[in-house]
């Protein structure tokens, strides 16, 4: 069962079965599209806004292990920080979006792109391992 926070009267698409985690530390817009194989560890909050689409394997993480840390062995610290998604964002095919991360409106992540610092150029296009800006788009 899914469990979620939607503003309002808000729609969410799923086209498939997507994986959430923490489900109720997620706040969706309006119009969200969730294909199949999303994976979402919302444990640190995740905000996705209006009219967002997350393609086939797009997996979100709010958290993940400290490798500064001290303890090197099986009782890692984990550290974490919440995901903010803006509006009119597009996520391809089996990116990835790592703790912290923040995206502006109207972005585009290229397929299969490591999303590691934020993107705040807004109407762009992202792409790569990591993520870097490529071009902007004429909306």
């Amino acid at each position: 069962m899914l469990h979620f926070f939607i503003y309002k009267k808000a729609k969410v698409i799923l086209r498939g079965v997507p994986r959430i985690l923490y489900g109720h530390r997620i706040k969706f817009g309006n119009l969200i599209r969730l294909n199949d194989n999303v994976f979402i560890h919302a444990v640190n909050g995740v905000e996705i806004g209006d009219n967002t689409t997350l393609s086939y394997g797009v997996v979100l993480l709010t958290e993940s292990y400290d490798i500064s840390s001290k303890n090197k062995y099986l009782l890692r610290e984990h550290k974490g920080a919440p995901i903010k998604i803006g509006k009119n964002v597009w996520i391809c095919a089996n990116s990835t979006i790592l703790p912290g991360v923040s995206i502006a409106d109207n972005i585009i992540v290229g397929a299969g792109s490591v999303v590691t610092k934020d993107l705040d150029r807004a109407n762009s296009l992202y792409a790569g391992n990591p993520a870097r800006f490529i071009k902007e788009l004429d909306f």
